[in-house]
């Protein structure tokens, strides 16, 4: 039987709040994220536990199905219910901007916005410009 071994990703570790590419770059590896979470990976929990705390995302109430209990997780988060549906189903789940922007009939530069702002309101709620400086 594997143990699960509590590690310390130096290379996570690293990267800040403060730059929007990462915030992105975590939404989008969030499959990644919890594969490493479950081999112990502290930072890589951590980094989970933050943006599911200001996001509200819960990729496991996630049913192609009934989306309806997934869809309610913005109320949990910080973001608006728009920028909650951008974020989770473009950079989380994968979809194209163009697919989502036809499923709330809106423009797709309507959605882009939306995950911009989202991002920027993600970065306000994990502190990220109270990171101090190295």
């Amino acid at each position: 039987m594997g143990s699960v071994r509590e590690t310390v990703n130096d290379q996570l570790l690293r990267l800040s709040y403060k730059d929007s590419r990462n915030i992105r770059s975590f939404l989008k590896s969030w499959g990644w994220l919890e594969s490493l979470s479950l081999k112990g990976d502290t930072v890589a929990i951590c980094i989970l536990a933050d943006l599911k705390t200001v996001t509200g995302i819960d990729i496991e109430k996630y049913d192609r199905l009934n989306r309806e209990e997934f869809n309610l997780g913005y109320k949990q988060g910080k973001l608006s219910f728009y920028q909650y549906m951008s974020i989770a189903y473009v950079l989380v789940l994968g979809y194209s901007q163009e697919e989502i922007a036809y499923v709330m009939g809106v423009d797709q530069s309507v959605i882009s916005q939306n995950i911009k702002r989202g991002i920027e309101r993600i970065q306000r709620g994990l502190g990220a410009w109270e990171e101090p400086d190295e």
